[in-house]
């Protein structure tokens, strides 16, 4: 069988090998090889989502994964593993290539893909160094592919580590003044995150070893009939939880986020946002619920509390920035907090709200979508005129008509408009924690009146009213530097807001995805 997942996880790694062998002045031959790499990985992983969505062949099915957890419950949801990649590399460790795509994967891959389109389109003047940042978005492209994608621990573990390498060379070498201080934070951060989920991975693997073999194969692990005991379930679920809470990330493990998030390039920092912050709501979701259920039972009031600490804290935060992305940053927290509360919406027998985890997984898509549309018009704003603070702008619309427009329907998006992608899957989650625990749904939803609040007074102080008579805005205005977008920004935005009314008005085949 042709090994597609392999294909789509690999492929942009090649790609970027070729970029760095272009002759560095063939300056639009490297950024359209990079884009048609891109391309090409979107088309594949669309062929896979088309091909997940037909009746699974029984040929290609290696096994299910409970999706619903506790003891006292019956498993009554399962998400099945289709297009299994196996390769023997370490089976005395446990250590093997392993791949498989279900449905909440197959919709991050091609979210992942479609984002590396976008974002690496929004780059083409990009002109420092510029074969390096295009192989590292790519780089970085294939790390997340693999953690989505692999169904052994410490596979996932190495994509894992490898999607940081990217991450942190595109914001300390193409960042702001601040740079490299983002960076080593950034790195700080994820590195005592990532050392104590692999002191985990490796006491998994003990524990379910056979025949004196490790084992971390997933799919194995879970249908193994050998059981934790509580006190090890818990130990285990916090070594990975360190990782994914920094990733999410929740309060009080956030504060490198809007550092590197106003540091890195608009393009990069829409990278970031939109694909990359998914990786640790996906691995609560794929991990910690499934491999310590007992454990999730006895945290998730814990996790609950810290999401909606940060819900409304990052919320507060973002009424009073005056920089752009400072603000989309600490929108970007508090909105994916409503993504982790809604994993982790679990019912006093320790069931998982099926509607959480809808909306959960929904709400990943849509923040993707979202927030990458929001930073890229921010840094096109900033390309003009040379400044992200609120208190520079003002009476753009009149100027700028088509990007005001478009900045108005992704904010609009953003604070969750009925009609509009977000909507539906902050319902959802939300709904699947009220019903569970109604105080945690309603701290959650409380989050709906900042978002309105700072969402407007962006589009408020950036678009309307009277610009400052000086600064760098009427600066670039008087040199003829404020054009409105050209076509080719509103190609690279084009794709994002056909999906907010897409989904906004029929979201269900991507919960069709999550269920199936």
């Amino acid at each position: 069988m042709f090994p597609m997942l392999s294909t789509i996880i690999f492929l942009p790694l090649l790609g970027g090998i070729v970029v760095l062998l272009l002759p560095r002045e063939r300056v639009n031959v490297i950024r359209w090889t990079a884009l048609g790499v891109a391309w090409l990985d979107l088309l594949l992983a669309l062929g896979v989502m088309l091909a997940y969505a037909q009746p699974h062949p029984t040929a290609i099915t290696v096994g299910t994964v409970p999706l619903v957890v506790g003891e006292a419950s019956p498993t009554v949801a399962s998400v099945t593993f289709l297009l299994q990649e196996h390769l023997s590399w370490l089976p005395a460790l446990g250590i093997n290539y392993s791949l498989g795509v279900d449905g909440v994967s197959v919709l991050l891959m091609t979210l992942t893909t479609l984002l590396t389109v976008v974002c690496i389109a929004a780059s083409f003047r990009v002109e420092q160094k510029l074969r390096t940042y295009l192989a590292f978005m790519l780089l970085l492209e294939s790390g997340l592919l693999g953690v989505f994608l692999a169904t052994n621990l410490f596979l996932f573990y190495v994509f894992w580590e490898l999607m940081l390498i990217p991450a942190y060379f595109l914001v300390g070498g193409w960042g702001g003044p601040r740079r490299v201080y983002a960076a080593i934070k950034f790195v700080l951060y994820t590195a005592v995150g990532s050392f104590l989920m692999l002191a985990g991975i490796i006491a998994l693997g003990y524990y379910y070893r056979t025949g004196g073999h490790y084992t971390l194969d997933l799919t194995t692990i879970l249908n193994s009939s050998t059981h934790l005991n509580s006190t090890v379930q818990l130990w285990l679920f916090l070594a990975f939880a360190a990782a994914f809470a920094v990733k999410t990330p929740l309060v009080p493990f956030h504060s490198w986020l809007p550092d590197a998030y106003s540091e890195a390039p608009a393009p990069v920092t829409a990278m970031l946002a939109g694909a990359m912050a998914k990786a640790g709501a996906y691995g609560f979701l794929r991990y910690c619920l499934t491999l310590f259920p007992d454990a999730a039972h006895r945290l998730a009031p814990l996790i609950s509390t810290l999401a909606v600490i940060g819900i409304l804290y990052c919320a507060l935060m973002a009424l009073v920035q005056s920089d752009m992305k400072r603000l989309l940053a600490y929108s970007s927290i508090s909105h994916l907090g409503v993504i982790t509360l809604g994993i982790f919406a679990l019912s006093a027998q320790g069931m998982a709200s099926q509607q959480g985890i809808d909306g959960a997984v929904l709400q990943m898509v849509n923040h993707g979508i979202t927030i990458t549309a929001l930073f890229l018009i921010v840094g096109f704003l900033e390309a003009r005129t040379g400044t992200r603070r609120l208190e520079d702008y003002g009476g753009m619309a009149r100027r700028l008509p088509i990007m005001a427009s478009v900045l108005m329907i992704a904010c609009l998006s953003s604070l969750g408009l009925p009609g509009l992608n977000s909507f539906a899957g902050e319902f959802l989650a939300l709904l699947g924690v009220f019903r569970n625990n109604a105080v945690f749904g309603v701290l959650g939803t409380l989050v709906v009146v900042p978002a309105a609040w700072y969402m407007i007074r962006l589009v408020q102080n950036a678009m309307m009213g009277v610009r400052p008579a000086g600064g760098p805005v009427v600066a670039a205005e008087r040199k003829g530097g404020l054009p409105d977008l050209d076509i080719g920004e509103f190609l690279v935005l084009l794709p994002l807001l056909v999906l907010i009314f897409y989904i906004g008005v029929h979201p269900l085949p991507l919960t069709f995805f999550v269920e199936h």
